[in-house]
């Protein structure tokens, strides 16, 4: 029986194989693919990675040609890990194209940030939010 070592395969083919990966299952995969081993962990939480299934995902839900050149400039963008007023870590997309990061799959486009720093709109109003004092 024929035994193929996937991990032998060089770095550059191993990451367009696991962008397809998190192409086909969403950006959750990435934690899974993390969990899997040190190598799959090593290349997934590289930037470079993240920028390049963020941006394989947008170019899939977004025909830019049918857009001006200063709409691409502005919405195609990478997203940030950020952190909220709660210290919880969220995929910080701002204004723009959002989605869970499946091929295909487009949640809808927001115009602007509505709860800026806060990693969703509920902890935005556990938190005081519509403009409310919170001293």
């Amino acid at each position: 029986m024929f035994m193929f070592d996937f991990l032998k395969l060089p770095n550059d083919i191993l990451q367009s194989i696991l962008v397809f990966v998190v192409l086909e299952d969403s950006c959750s995969a990435i934690l899974r693919l993390a969990l899997t081993c040190q190598k799959f962990n090593n290349i997934v939480s590289q930037e470079h990675f993240q920028q390049e299934a963020h941006f394989s995902w947008l170019d899939s839900v977004v025909n830019w040609k049918r857009y001006s050149k200063r709409h691409y400039q502005m919405y195609r963008m990478p997203y940030t890990i950020s952190r909220c007023s709660r210290l919880q870590l969220y995929k910080d997309c701002g204004a723009g194209y959002q989605g869970n990061g499946q091929r295909g799959v487009l949640f809808g486009f927001y115009s602007s940030d509505d709860h800026p720093g806060y990693c969703s709109w509920d902890c935005f109003m556990d938190d005081g939010g519509l403009g409310t004092d919170k001293e």
